[in-house]
């Protein structure tokens, strides 16, 4: 009778590992890279080994791309605060009051506006500051105080990069086919209730528009990571850009079916093309999640629409009813005007699905 609670617990216990298994290898890459820059920085002498740990953990992020840009963000503003920082402490004599103000003034401003521009600076000023304000940097001298805290961050930067490669290395090419299907799914959604023409939508149907937005905005900044991995060599992936390029498309098709339903009139969406307007709507939301099993499992997507092609071809040819039988005479022009519109935007909106087919296969290997 006790085996079963405990084999109970025991799946449990291992489901719950499978599905955080990405954040408990990230948290073991933290550790890992910590432990491993406190060691060195110990056994190389450093005065203040503690930054280089926590540049260790900064850089150290979920996917090579990420760790790349990192390391490059913290080294470069942490070289430049560094070196401009020692120079201001160096050539401004400041022993409290206006004269620290004047020294803090010219550090601090000149690297801000920089860290303005890009975010790379945006360790600059910060580093800038330590080196100026620092009690170790007025017994050790501002440039020597410099170069050691160069050593510190080189030092986190080069551990934290070196253990996101080594240590169960995460690429950022896998991280966007995955993104993407899940935006292809959110979009999927939105389009299967769209068909159903609720008048009153459930929380669940309002929040997939913000969360289609959201998933689209990470599959970007995974698409930079992705991108970075390429120009640096670390991976023979496809270009990531026009993948995310065409779900955008997509997206802003969903938005326009969108807005053409909810500003139709009652009688010519609901009435008059109800049904064949459910009809292409289901077959576009099919077609977006076998596009999205596809980009998930990395596999050739099936080139096969013919099921959208007719639905599409059904649409309109119910509009073409209409106009047989003299209904159109009776209706507004926006009524007319926004059944002509979603016909349109269903067109595009296809021709947008044979591009994201063609984007799928070129990240399926045995396309």
């Amino acid at each position: 009778m006790g085996s079963a609670p405990r084999a109970s617990a025991a799946s449990r216990v291992r489901a719950a590992l499978a599905r955080h298994r990405a954040r408990l290898i990230q948290a073991v890459r933290m550790t890992v890279a910590s432990l491993a820059t406190f060691w060195l920085a110990d056994a190389l002498g450093l005065p203040q080994g503690y930054w280089a740990v926590i540049t260790a953990l900064i850089v150290t992020q979920s996917s090579v791309g990420g760790s790349l840009k990192a390391a490059l963000d913290r080294f470069l503003g942490s070289v430049v605060g560094a070196i401009y920082g020692g120079v201001v402490a160096y050539a401004v004599p400041h022993h409290g009051g206006a004269s620290t103000l004047a020294a803090l003034t010219a550090a601090v401003a000149p690297l801000s506006v920089a860290a303005a521009f890009s975010a790379g600076f945006r360790i600059a000023p910060i580093t800038a500051i330590i080196v100026l304000l620092s009690t170790t940097g007025s017994t050790l001298g501002p440039l020597a105080f410099a170069l050691d805290r160069i050593l510190e961050i080189g030092l986190g930067c080069v551990v934290g990069l070196a253990v996101s490669l080594v240590v169960a290395p995460a690429r950022a090419a896998r991280a966007v086919t995955a993104q993407a299907a899940q935006t292809a799914r959110l979009l999927a959604g939105q389009l299967e209730a769209l068909g159903r023409l609720e008048e009153d939508e459930g929380p669940e149907t309002r929040a997939l528009p913000l969360a289609a937005r959201r998933s689209l905005a990470r599959l970007e900044t995974l698409a930079a990571e992705a991108a970075r991995e390429r120009r640096s060599r670390l991976s023979a992936a496809p270009d990531p850009d026009p993948l995310a390029r065409t779900l955008m498309r997509l997206r802003h098709d969903v938005v326009l079916l969108r807005r053409a339903v909810r500003e139709a009139e009652e009688d010519v969406l609901r009435v008059h093309v109800a049904e064949a307007w459910g009809a292409v709507a289901a077959a576009g939301a099919d077609r977006l999640r076998a596009l999205a099993r596809a980009l998930a499992d990395r596999a050739a997507p099936a080139g096969d629409d013919a099921a959208l092609a007719g639905a599409i071809a059904a649409y309109r040819g119910a509009i073409d009813d209409l106009r047989r039988r003299h209904v159109t005479r009776d209706l507004s022009t926006d009524g007319v005007g926004r059944i002509f519109w979603i016909a349109f935007c269903l067109e595009q909106f296809r021709r947008n699905l044979d591009d994201l087919a063609a984007r799928a296969a070129d990240f399926a290997p045995d396309a």
